[in-house]
């Protein structure tokens, strides 16, 4: 289970940068956003992302279970902060305060400009934004990495 979830972590991190740097339209629409808005995404999101693998790697060496636990807790975290980003605003109509910073956007204006136009399977909620393939695809993953994390962790 160690090596399939930190194959996991690292493929989760790995989607993530890729999907934020390469245009794969209609699958995701980076060709709106700004290259300032990429870079920042991928210099903020992506080490922190890598860290629960870093995280679990040291728990494999040093056969401490704390570091892994400690991964797993950080990459339930970054779950969190994703379903809180883009299911929140689709499921309950809010928008948390950190979803577009430093843009000037709103949430709703960032999400039409750079997200609207790509593949979305989810239902019409109105006018609220709706979660896209790409990012389902990758807080699957992340949930699968927590996952496989948590139950590595016991086995340290």
């Amino acid at each position: 289970m160690f090596l399939t979830a930190l194959l996991l972590l690292i493929l989760a991190n790995a989607y993530f940068v890729f999907t934020t740097l390469v245009d794969i339209f209609p699958f995701n629409n980076v060709r709106e956003a700004k290259r300032s808005e990429k870079i920042t995404e991928v210099a903020v999101n992506a080490p922190i992302m890598l860290l629960p693998a870093v995280l679990l790697v040291i728990a494999g060496a040093a056969h401490t279970e704390a570091f892994a636990y400690a991964g797993a807790g950080l990459e339930l975290l970054i779950l969190l902060g994703g379903l809180a980003l883009w299911w929140l605003p689709y499921l309950a109509g809010v928008t948390v305060p950190w979803a577009t910073a430093g843009t000037g956007e709103s949430w709703a204006s960032l999400h039409a400009r750079t997200y609207a136009k790509t593949i979305i399977v989810l239902p019409a909620r109105g006018e609220r934004p709706r979660p896209n393939l790409e990012h389902m695809i990758l807080h699957s993953l992340i949930l699968a990495a927590a996952t496989c994390t948590f139950i590595a962790a016991g086995t340290v």
